[in-house]
């Protein structure tokens, strides 16, 4: 159970959501929903469809996604070349020079459903002006495009920061340290991109770091962070060897299930920077749970976002006996201490034997669009996770053979209300009550983003530190809410006014100057989605 310190109780007008219960002091009837994106029929949106392409690649950190100012969608991905024979007649790893090709492709949208893929002008091949922005013969493999919009930056020139992976000609993983080199690049709109000069680094790693890369910033610390994996984390000592080798980079260890963490599985880390440049050494912050997860679970890669008061991040799960990957979504209060919502029950699972995404669930991305949407793209794939290309091909009917036939990787979407991840609400059998601890705000109007049912309402009392009704702020005094909004100012007898209380004095010091509001709301076959205590424009 979430249990807040009473500085988090001051939540200004920063929006609120029921990820947890650490707002929560009271309910009565109410359950919590986590909602699941609609995906559309028409999916999927982005694929492979060029003669230059090879295998576009939409699963963990091999793609980015934005929106840009004038409300174009941007997308950069991963598109690889492999040369599977070479992999199982000479040995190595997916991103050995000598093994395969990784280029980094653009693609755009005005509507983020129908995308083009134009010419650059960088790379040609095939006679074709293509659509890669990084990586060639020369430069080397680059994978794992990782962008931040970034907020501090005051040169427009570096207004997009890119964390990437650089395989340079020649890299053999069998030959250096674990891990890429990572490099960085920036841009003025994200799409045409400088390499720096600068090279990042990661503690006592140095310029190496484990893939599936997502940096975020957070305006609370005005600190840079990166969610990553730590490229050691599988190289706990065995005292016995294992029962098969690893093929071609495929996850065939077996987990350590008697020491902390489960030690050689795949997990989260997390690095920190205040530049961009210099980051700290990764330190663990997801993990598979032994009394939870099944034996063959893994966590692939998880992509964090600010949401209001609150992170959430989108976890992606390998399932190594089944070769497959889902979405758990995850959340947290500070963006560094991190809980699953709902442990082993996928966010987004895997579609009908034969679909698009039958196998794997690529990590999404967001888009909020227009006023009540928030778009969510993932990618999805026919092949399972490894086995199209780690494995013997040689049997026709085999399954790796099977798998390997046609791999491919695409890019969905699916719609979600506005930021409408979790919800708190009643039935139509029994009215429902929740009441928040005591906030602090200066806001002097609540809005609420809530849908009712037919015959379903939401109406909100505000009481005071002592459990006191405020004059005119009461149930009775409330204006039933009937409708569904993502933006609703609530109102009592027309007016939507949310007072201060006076006199107030919980008996501490500090409650007779900082103003404690208690919020009331009570519901029936409806569900409240979030709510914020903002200053009106007015006000």
């Amino acid at each position: 159970m979430t249990k807040l310190d009473s500085t988090e109780l001051i939540v200004g007008e920063r929006p609120q959501y029921f990820f947890d219960s650490g707002l929560i002091e009271e309910i009565q009837n109410i359950r919590r929903t986590v909602h699941a994106p609609r995906q559309l029929a028409r999916n999927p949106v982005l694929e492979l469809d060029r003669p230059w392409e090879h295998f576009t690649n939409f699963g963990a950190d091999d793609w980015a996604l934005w929106r840009d100012d004038d409300g174009e969608f941007h997308c950069l991905y991963t598109d690889m070349a492999l040369d599977r024979e070479k992999l199982a007649r000479e040995g190595g790893t997916l991103i050995d020079w000598h093994i395969s090709r990784f280029r980094v492709m653009y693609a755009r949208s005005a509507n983020g459903l129908n995308w083009e893929k134009p010419a650059m002008g960088i790379v040609r091949e095939g006679g074709h002006d293509t659509n890669i922005v990084l990586g060639n013969e020369t430069y080397g493999n680059v994978w794992g495009p990782a962008v931040l919009d970034d907020p501090l930056e005051t040169d427009p020139g570096r207004r997009y920061k890119m964390l990437y992976e650089l395989g340079a000609p020649g890299f053999r993983v069998s030959d250096e340290t674990p891990g890429a080199h990572i490099r960085l690049a920036y841009s003025s709109d994200g799409v045409h991109w400088t390499s720096a000069e600068e090279i990042p680094t990661f503690g006592s790693l140095g310029d190496r770091l484990g893939d599936t890369i997502f940096p975020t910033f957070d305006p609370d610390s005005g600190v840079y962070r990166i969610v990553t994996r730590h490229p050691l984390m599988e190289l706990a000592p065995r005292t016995r060897p294992t029962h098969a080798p690893m093929v071609g980079g495929a996850p065939s260890f077996d987990a350590v299930m008697a020491t902390p963490n489960r030690r050689v599985v795949r997990r989260i880390f997390m690095c920190e920077s205040r530049d961009f440049v210099n980051w700290s050494e990764p330190r663990l912050i997801l993990a598979p749970d032994p009394d939870l997860d099944n034996l063959d679970v893994a966590f692939y890669g998880m992509r964090p976002f600010r949401l209001g008061g609150h992170w959430i991040g989108f976890l992606g799960v390998f399932h190594q006996v089944s070769n497959t990957s889902t979405v758990e979504l995850v959340h947290s209060r500070d963006g560094r201490r991190w809980e699953r919502l709902a442990p082993t029950h996928d966010w987004i699972g895997l579609g009908e034997p034969g679909s698009w995404c039958a196998n794997q669930i690529g990590i999404p991305r967001t888009v909020d669009v227009g006023d009540d949407e928030t778009w969510v793209y993932f990618g999805g794939a026919t092949s399972q996770h490894d086995l199209w290309y780690a494995e013997d091909q040689e049997s026709p009917d085999s399954p790796a053979a099977l798998a390997a036939s046609d791999p491919r990787y695409a890019l969905g979407v699916g719609k979600l209300r506005r930021n409408g991840f979790v919800s708190v609400g009643a039935g139509s059998t029994r009215e429902g009550m929740v009441a928040t601890q005591p906030l602090v705000s200066e806001g002097d109007r609540l809005v609420i983003n809530a849908s009712c049912g037919s015959g379903g309402y939401v109406k909100v009392e505000v009481r005071d530190v002592r459990d006191r009704v405020l004059p005119g702020r009461g149930l009775d005094d409330c204006d039933l809410f009937t409708g569904d909004s993502v933006r609703h100012a609530v109102r009592w007898r027309g007016e939507a006014n949310l007072p201060l209380p006076h006199d107030a004095d919980s008996g501490t010091v500090y409650t007779r100057f900082i103003p404690h509001r208690r919020l009331r709301f009570v519901m029936r076959n409806a569900e409240l989605y979030s709510f914020t205590v903002e200053r009106s424009s007015d006000g």
